[in-house]
């Protein structure tokens, strides 16, 4: 953080909750916890809200109850990125008539995965031949093993069939050099298929460069 205030004096370092009071519109680019923990109040304030720690809306029952039962007024001063995928006007306009499947593939490079935790804690081999699985679940359960990385499922289940029917796989593949997160969805509309191949971030290769730019778009819409 001191990093980032030298490269950006003009940028103001928030250490409590308070520190949001003066402001018109609220970033978050922490963790899931950070999320969970200033909701209540960033609600209360009437204030902007854009997370990037989409996760926490899944990972967290408590928290998701509370977004899905606030007032429409309340719901759309939270402004939901994109992040690492797109296709979302598509998705919303199937909502119209609803959609019955939502799954979303990611695969990251090898070194992504190398130090995870739960590649340690569940003694997973990686290849360094061939894309090796190491998780196949629902977008709930991957919000919460990958709370840093894997913030598209929750977007995707947000927007699609919900955190518990959205499946999702993930690779380590040390074949590719990108962050590539492939959509499946199903309706009565049609079938439908997206493929996001992403460079990732500069300064964190756990996540893609497109997640951070698609903050300052919505930003930029607002403005």
């Amino acid at each position: 953080m001191e990093k980032v205030t030298n490269l950006h004096p003009n940028v103001r370092f928030m250490s409590f909750i308070t520190d949001f009071d003066n402001c018109d519109i609220i970033v978050e680019s922490a963790t899931q916890q950070v999320v969970e923990t200033v909701f209540d109040k960033v609600i209360q304030s009437g204030k902007i809200f854009l997370p990037m720690s989409i996760g926490a809306f899944i990972s967290y029952d408590n928290l998701y109850l509370k977004y899905t039962q606030l007032e429409e007024s309340q719901k759309k001063l939270i402004k939901l990125p994109s992040g690492a995928i797109g296709g979302f006007d598509c998705i919303d306009a199937l909502n119209l008539v609803g959609i019955q499947k939502a799954k979303l593939t990611t695969r990251k490079p090898l070194n992504v995965f190398e130090n995870h935790k739960y590649v340690k804690d569940h003694d997973l081999k990686l290849s360094e031949k061939e894309k090796t699985l190491i998780f196949k679940g629902n977008a709930k359960k991957a919000a919460q093993i990958f709370p840093r990385s894997i913030n598209v499922a929750a977007r995707l289940a947000l927007s699609t069939v919900g955190s518990e029917q959205t499946a999702v796989e993930i690779y380590s593949d040390p074949l590719i050099n990108k962050n590539i997160h492939e959509i499946e969805i199903s309706s009565d509309v049609g079938d439908y298929k997206f493929s996001f191949q992403n460079n990732p971030s500069p300064t964190n290769p756990r996540t893609s460069w497109l997640a951070a730019l698609s903050i300052l778009e919505v930003l930029g819409n607002m403005i």
